[in-house]
C-alpha cells in the first residue's frame, strides 16, 4: 500500500518515527506505526477534525470506513495500534483509540517487555569506575527507581535532594506535575558519594584538558546549583546520556533509551499500586496518560498468554 501525506503531516510523522526508534523499535515497525497513524490523521483532515479533537466516536467511524474498504480485522487492529502509539507519543490527556480492538485476529507480539528486575540488575552492574561512570550510575538510578525523564534529570538542582528525609523533589513542567518521591536504600551510597565527592571533583576539573566539545561559555553559577552537568562544564546532559546508554546497551541491548526505562518502570508500578498513586509518582497531569500504560500492560500480557499457553 502506498501512503501519500502532506509535507506538514509528513514532518509530524517523521518526528513520531524518530521517537519510536529512540524507544528501541525497529525502523520497519516505527515506519509502519507512522503510516497507520498517518492514515487516521489524513482521514481526520478530510473530515475537518483536528487531531486533538478526535474522540472515541471518530475512531469508530474511521474503523467502519476501513471495514467498508474490505480491510481485515488483523490489518485494522494494526492501524489502531499505530493510532494508540501516536497519541501516546503526543501525551494528550485522552487517547481516542485506547481500548478499541476488533475481535477475530491476533496481532503479532512486538517484543516482550523488559522485566523490572532486569533494570535492577542493570543498576547494580553498571560500571562506575571514574567520575563520569559514578555520575551516570546515579542518573540511571533516578530513572529506574523514580522513573525520571531526561528533562527532569537536567532540571534537578541540589535543593531538590534531601538525604536527611531520604526524599527527592521532582520539578514540574507544562507537561508534568511536580512530585516528591522516596529515595531507595540501594541508591543512597552512590548518591551520597556523588554529592559529597564526585560532583565536587567534577566542578574542580572542568578546566582540565580532555577530548570532546567544550561549551562556548561555562556558567559556573548555574553549575553550582545544578545536580548534573557534563565533564566539559555544560548544563546540557544530552552527550552524557549518549555515553550512559552506550554502557547500558552493552549490558542489555533492549534498553536503548530513558523512554524504554520509564515505560518498564511505570508498568511495574501499575502491577502493585493504584492507578492514581502511579499517576502522582509518574508526574502525569492526566490519569488517562497513566491508564495508557495499563492498557499496554494488559495487551502485552494477553499476547504472552497466546504465545506460551495457546488455546485449542
Amino acid at each position: 500500500m502506498k501512503y501519500r501525506f502532506s509535507i506538514q503531516l509528513l514532518q509530524e510523522l517523521t518526528a513520531f518515527q524518530d521517537s519510536l526508534k529512540e524507544e528501541g523499535y525497529k525502523p520497519s515497525t516505527a515506519r509502519q506505526h507512522s503510516n497507520y497513524a498517518g492514515m487516521f490523521l489524513s482521514w481526520l483532515g478530510g473530515e475537518g477534525i483536528q487531531e486533538d479533537q478526535a474522540r472515541y466516536q471518530e475512531v469508530i467511524a474511521f474503523v467502519q470506513e476501513l471495514k467498508q474498504q474490505d480491510h481485515s480485522p488483523r490489518f485494522i487492529n494494526r492501524v489502531l495500534l499505530g493510532i494508540r502509539q501516536y497519541y501516546r507519543y503526543l501525551d494528550y490527556p485522552h487517547n481516542p483509540a485506547l481500548g478499541v480492538h476488533l475481535k477475530g485476529s491476533h496481532r503479532k507480539l512486538r517484543q516482550e517487555l523488559v522485566k523490572y528486575k532486569e533494570l535492577q540488575w542493570l543498576y547494580q552492574n553498571y560500571p562506575a569506575e571514574d567520575n563520569r561512570g559514578k555520575r551516570n550510575r546515579v542518573m540511571l538510578g533516578l530513572m529506574i527507581y523514580q522513573g525520571l525523564t531526561v528533562w527532569e534529570l537536567e532540571k534537578l538542582q541540589l535543593k531538590h535532594i534531601n538525604l536527611k528525609e531520604v526524599k527527592i523533589r521532582v520539578p514540574g513542567s507544562k507537561h508534568s506535575n511536580p512530585r516528591t518521591l522516596e529515595i531507595k536504600a540501594v541508591q543512597l551510597l552512590d548518591l551520597n558519594e556523588y554529592l559529597q565527592e564526585v560532583r565536587l571533583r567534577m566542578l574542580k576539573e572542568i578546566e582540565k584538558e580532555r577530548s570532546g566539545r567544550k561549551p562556548q561559555k561555562v556558567d559556573r553559577a548555574l553549575l553550582e546549583d545544578q545536580l548534573f552537568f557534563s565533564e566539559q562544564g555544560s548544563e546540557k546532559i544530552k552527550s552524557s546520556l549518549l555515553h550512559l546508554f552506550r554502557g547500558v546497551k552493552k549490558l542489555n541491548p533492549m534498553i536503548s533509551s530513558a523512554k524504554v526505562i520509564r515505560r518498564v518502570v511505570i508498568t511495574h508500578w501499575l502491577e502493585g499500586k493504584d492507578v492514581r498513586e502511579v499517576q502522582y509518582m509518574a508526574g502525569h497531569k492526566y490519569v488517562s496518560s497513566t491508564e495508557a500504560y495499563q492498557q499496554y500492560q494488559i495487551e502485552e500480557f494477553s499476547e504472552l498468554l497466546k504465545k506460551y499457553h495457546p488455546l485449542g
